[in-house]
C-alpha cells in the first residue's frame, strides 16, 4: 500500500522562452502539459513532452526546464512525498518511461485534485492523498499497457520482416539461420513468434508460401513443372509434386488441367 506523506499541486502558466532550475527534488512529480511543449534535462538527458502528455520524473534527479519558445506552456504539477517503498514497487516504477500520452482519467483526475483544494470536507487532505495515489497508479498502468503494446508491434514487425525475406528469396535456399538473420533474432525466439503470430514454425511457412506460389504459377501461367518447381525453390520437380498432393489432394497436372 502508498501513502504519501504529503502532497503539492497546482496548475501554471509560462510565457514563451521561460526556463525553470536546475533544480533537484526528493519528491515523486507529475507534469501533465495541455498546451505547449518542455525539454526537461534530467541528470543532463533531455525529455521532450509536448501537448497532451504526462511527464513523471523521479526523487533525487537534476532538472532543468526550457519551454516551448513558441508559445505559452499550461501545464498542471503535482509533487507526491513516499515513503521509501517496496522494492517490487520501487523497481516497477523505475523501468516507467518519463513520458506518455495524456489521457482523459488522468486529466480527471488532476482536475478533481484541483478542485479539491477549496473542498471544505474534513476528509479534504485524506482525498488529495488517495486521488494523488490513484492517478500515480494510472500512470503505472497506462505506461506499462504502452509498453505491452510496443513489444506487441515490434513483434508483428519482425514476423512481418522474415515473411518479407520469404517472398524475396522463396527461390533460394532458405534455412531457418537465413530468416534468424533476416530478423536479427535468435532461432528460438523467431519460432515462438511464428507459433504465436502464425500458428506454424518459420520453416513450416515456408513450405506453405513455395506451395502457395506454385499453385498459383501452374494455375495462370504456361511454365513447366520443372520450371516452377525451381521458382519456388524446390530442388526437384518431383518433391514439387509430391508436396502441392500433400497439400491440395491434388497433382500438378490435375492442378493446371481444373484451371484450364
Amino acid at each position: 500500500m502508498i501513502n504519501p506523506t504529503s502532497v503539492l499541486f497546482g496548475h501554471a502558466i509560462y510565457p514563451p522562452g521561460s526556463t525553470l532550475g536546475p533544480r533537484r527534488w526528493h519528491t515523486y512529480e507529475f507534469v501533465l502539459i495541455y498546451h505547449g511543449s518542455m525539454t526537461v534535462s534530467i541528470n543532463g538527458v533531455p525529455v521532450v513532452a509536448g501537448s497532451n502528455s504526462a511527464t513523471l520524473l523521479f526523487p533525487g534527479d537534476e532538472e532543468y526546464f526550457c519551454f516551448s519558445k513558441t508559445g505559452e506552456t499550461h501545464h498542471a504539477w503535482l509533487h507526491l512525498a513516499l515513503p521509501a517503498l517496496a522494492s517490487p514497487i520501487s523497481e516497477r516504477i523505475q523501468r516507467l518511461p518519463h513520458v506518455i500520452p495524456l489521457s482523459a482519467p488522468m486529466h480527471a483526475l488532476m482536475d478533481h485534485l484541483l478542485e479539491l483544494r477549496t473542498s471544505p470536507l474534513p476528509t479534504a487532505q485524506e482525498m488529495m492523498k488517495t486521488v494523488s495515489v490513484e492517478l500515480l497508479w494510472r500512470f503505472v498502468g497506462e505506461a506499462e499497457q504502452l509498453s505491452l503494446n510496443n513489444q506487441e508491434r515490434l513483434r508483428s514487425e519482425l514476423v512481418e520482416r522474415a515473411k518479407e525475406y520469404v517472398f524475396a528469396h522463396l527461390h533460394e535456399e532458405l534455412t531457418l539461420t537465413h530468416l534468424t538473420c533476416s530478423a536479427s533474432l535468435s532461432s528460438a525466439h523467431l519460432t515462438r513468434l511464428f507459433h504465436s503470430q502464425v500458428g506454424q514454425t518459420p520453416m513450416e511457412y515456408v513450405w506453405q508460401q513455395r506451395v502457395k506460389r506454385g499453385v498459383e504459377l501452374l494455375e495462370f501461367t504456361g511454365l513447366t513443372v520443372e520450371q516452377i518447381a525451381l521458382r519456388c525453390g524446390f530442388k526437384t520437380s518431383y518433391h514439387f509434386s509430391r508436396r502441392v498432393k500433400a497439400v491440395t489432394g491434388r497433382t500438378p497436372t490435375q492442378i493446371r488441367r481444373q484451371a484450364g
